[in-house]
């Protein structure tokens, strides 16, 4: 489930859109594609969101997360995860970061994750188990 939609992405990067919507390219119907295309905003969205699922899920929080229990949370996700896509779709486009983006992606959605813990907690998102009882391995050395 991607929070999210290329329709939401593109209202962040509208630059890169034609008329607000994004394209595959189509030479059937003489369709030129958009930088980039609809397919990878789609396929971008689907691994960011995966990627915030396994931010949350780090700090205990049940995913993936649901709009009905959880509205508030779940839009704040939403526009988070869209404003990482078009930050993807802006360097796709030349705009260059200072840092990889995939890592600046995951440091800022940790970050994200961990500043608002109690504000997602606050609007139902259930965490499991407890963050004092992490399963660790362990071993005994025998000898």
């Amino acid at each position: 489930m991607a929070y999210g939609t290329p329709d939401q992405v593109a209202d962040l990067a509208r630059v890169h859109t034609r008329n607000g919507h994004w394209y595959d390219e189509n030479e059937d119907y003489d369709i030129k594609g958009t930088n980039p295309t609809l397919s990878t905003v789609t396929t971008w969205l689907e691994n960011i969101s995966a990627q915030m699922d396994v931010a949350l899920g780090s700090e205990w929080f049940t995913v993936p997360l649901d709009p009905a229990q959880s509205p508030i949370a779940y839009k704040a996700v939403s526009q988070y995860v869209c404003g990482l896509v078009a930050d993807l779709a802006h360097l796709a486009n030349g705009i260059e970061r200072e840092v990889s983006p995939l890592g600046k992606i995951l440091s800022d959605m940790t970050k994200w994750v961990q500043l608002n813990a109690d504000g997602l907690v606050k609007d139902a998102v259930r965490q499991t188990p407890s963050p004092s009882t992490k399963r660790q391995a362990s071993f005994r050395l025998i000898g």
